[in-house]
């Protein structure tokens, strides 16, 4: 008998699940993205679908949009009667308080205000004071400063809603100039210290095959245009959202291979590089980590940030660079 995808949800688990997602988000899914979502497979989808029609008296609305079949619920007539928990409350303020440094000060002011109206769900109103207590924090390096592109931040913000294509005055570190282009951004991304854009070229939108997704930096946006034109709906990638390779760009995939010292050996093995990761012991305490890669600049930057702890052995290629970046360093920092 073949293994489950997801051993640990039941069947009834997964339905319930699915009847929250579609009555309380109010979102269009695709047959293809709900069966990605619940681990089973479209057969099961479509099951789960018709016995909530059937048993929890939904109404679904579905169509088809380019080769996919979506799903969404229609409004329902009269508003779900639902609560919401001290505890869940604090899992909303714990996601806000982790992101806190990154937002402008007006953007700020609005969720604050969301979320203190979220204590008038609580079943008991005397508990407001505990659940809106913050009770976590972050303690970032190199932040960026997004208050100078609170209008860029606003802008992106609508038309990632809206799904409005847009014309992105773009400044890249390797140009001298800043270039004008014209996207549909799908995804906002959270990496290290700073907020980004995964965008299709509208020239893309037909034949995405033939370009790739570019990724820009929203403090590099100088300005942004939104036109009167829309997009259909552009599913994010399966690795955008769980990090499928390390680093932020998504090139073509290499395989990596590190030899860690024992002083660095703890932090290595603490932390998931990649899903596919594979951690060798060594007699003497240290590792050998093999993992995927989409970045080379990003591996070659993050070897370099163990200063000699970590010993790059594939690619042969970064690991010429390496040589010629420690070279550098060495001649600049010389008295």
């Amino acid at each position: 008998m073949p293994k489950k995808r997801n051993p640990y949800a039941s069947a009834g688990q997964k339905v319930v699940g699915l009847y929250s997602l579609l009555l309380f988000t109010g979102r269009a899914y695709s047959l293809g993205q709900l069966a990605g979502m619940f681990q089973c497979s479209k057969q099961t989808v479509l099951r789960m679908v018709e016995e909530i029609e059937l048993t929890h008296r939904l109404r679904l609305e579905t169509w088809v949009e380019g080769r996919e079949r979506m799903y969404r619920a229609a409004t329902p007539r009269q508003r779900p009667n639902v609560s919401l928990s001290i505890d869940e409350i604090q899992q909303l303020l714990l996601c806000r308080d982790i992101v806190w440094h990154w937002l402008p000060a007006r953007l700020r002011e609005d969720i604050e205000g969301t979320i203190a109206k979220t204590a008038v769900l609580l079943p008991e109103y005397d508990g407001r004071e505990a659940a809106l207590t913050s009770l976590a924090g972050a303690r970032p390096k190199g932040v960026v400063d997004y208050a100078k592109a609170q209008d860029q931040v606003d802008a992106i913000m609508r038309a990632l809603r809206d799904r409005r294509i847009c014309e992105v005055s773009y400044h890249s570190p390797d140009r001298p100039k800043p270039r004008v282009l014209t996207v549909a951004p799908y995804q906002l991304l959270a990496y290290r210290e700073g907020l980004y854009v995964r965008c299709r070229l509208e020239k893309a939108l037909d034949k995405p095959e033939d370009f790739y997704d570019p990724t820009l930096a929203l403090h590099r946006m100088k300005k942004v245009t939104m036109t009167e034109r829309k997009f259909r709906a552009i599913p994010a990638k399966p690795e955008d959202a769980s990090g499928n390779g390390f680093g932020l760009s998504r090139g073509e995939p290499f395989r990596v291979v590190v030899d860690v010292i024992p002083k660095a050996a703890m932090y290595v093995r603490e932390r998931i590089w990649s899903p596919d990761q594979k951690i060798t012991n060594k007699k003497d305490g240290g590792l050998r980590l093999e993992f995927s890669a989409n970045s080379r600049v990003e591996v070659l930057n993050w070897i370099l940030s163990f200063g000699g702890e970590a010993t790059l052995v594939e690619p042969e290629d970064i690991r010429d660079e390496i040589v010629r970046r420690v070279e550098v360093i060495r001649s600049s920092h010389r008295p």
